[in-house]
């Protein structure tokens, strides 16, 4: 299974958030390979500016360690130029799931899904919900 982690995800996996333990559980399954784990370029840039209030040094620590966990998907003009025309409240997200798309994810997991609801055709659910549904 191809799954797209948003950026809150790999944001709870490494900064100790409240769905933390979801989040590892997710990533755990990537390691073992039951699963693939995908993030978009993007998701570093954001990642970068939540975690702006650690130290230098904390912080590529962080974005280090997401990153030897997922494959991260490159942007394309395409993505850009279809996102700046489907006129929706969440730009970047919106950005993410043509990430999602272009690689053939199976699913995205968010733990803001209100954020797809407007535009996302493939499968969403919240951390949460995916361990219940696919780890349990």
């Amino acid at each position: 299974m191809k799954v797209f982690l948003d950026t809150n995800i790999l944001i709870d996996y490494v900064d100790n958030r409240e769905k933390r333990e979801q989040a590892m559980r997710i990533v755990d399954e990537g390691r073992k390979g039951n699963i693939q784990l995908f993030a978009s370029y993007l998701t570093f840039a954001n990642m970068a500016f939540i975690l702006r209030h650690r130290s230098c040094e904390e912080k590529y620590r962080l974005l280090r360690q997401a990153r030897r966990d997922v494959i991260v998907l490159l942007p394309t003009i395409e993505q850009l130029d279809y996102t700046l025309f489907h006129e929706v409240k969440d730009f970047e997200d919106l950005l993410q799931y043509q990430s999602a798309l272009d690689a053939d994810c199976d699913i995205i997991i968010t733990n803001n899904p209100s954020d797809f609801e407007e535009f996302c055709q493939l499968p969403f659910m919240t951390s949460e919900e995916f361990v219940l549904n696919y780890f349990q």
